[in-house]
């Protein structure tokens, strides 16, 4: 409380603020805007992998042996060589070429995430107090000092030392309480 009274230049005159009788100091302050930054949190970035299956047709050239069967006539008259009659058989392989399918990982790109500091200005606004002070001098002698300074221009010097003991004094009335 008594540091709220002091800011408010509402406190009891000390001797600092009355140094002799002719001099009463009273502060005046005001409110100064200043604004900085603080780091905070302002949320994170997730990088999430998921699969996702995709029917693919590939078309594969192959190979395979057919057989062909050519019945050519002979010569007349020609033997048989060591040839017996009788059941023979013959086998004779066939090949083809079989789809073989094989899947394997292969890296088709490279995702990379890294934190920038960019660099921006931001306008606040914000009131701020500032105290004024009014000094209201009612008393004779004041009113005396601005009746001499419109009779008599020469004698304004000593009219301004009155007009200063007027508002010292009221200065310190109000700082009294009266």
């Amino acid at each position: 409380m008594e540091r709220d009274d002091e800011r408010a230049g509402r406190r009891e005159p000390s001797r600092e603020d009355l140094r002799d009788e002719e001099e009463l100091r009273v502060q005046r302050t005001e409110e100064e805007l200043r604004a900085g930054t603080r780091e905070r949190e302002a949320g994170e970035v997730r990088v999430r992998k998921q699969v996702r299956t995709e029917h693919e047709q590939v078309r594969v050239p192959k190979r395979h042996e057919e057989v062909s069967v050519e019945r050519v006539p002979v010569e007349k008259g020609r033997e048989a060589s060591e040839a017996e009659i009788g059941e023979d058989e013959v086998e004779i392989p066939m090949v083809e070429e079989e789809v073989v399918v094989d899947k394997r990982p292969v890296v088709k790109e490279e995702i990379r995430v890294r934190k920038d500091t960019v660099q921006d200005e931001e306008v606040v606004e914000e009131d701020v107090r500032c105290e004024e002070v009014d000094i209201e001098d009612q008393t004779e002698r004041r009113r005396e000092a601005e009746t001499a300074q419109t009779a008599q221009p020469e004698r304004r010097a000593g009219a301004e030392e009155t007009a200063e003991e007027g508002v010292i004094d009221k200065a310190k009335r109000k700082l009294q309480g009266q």
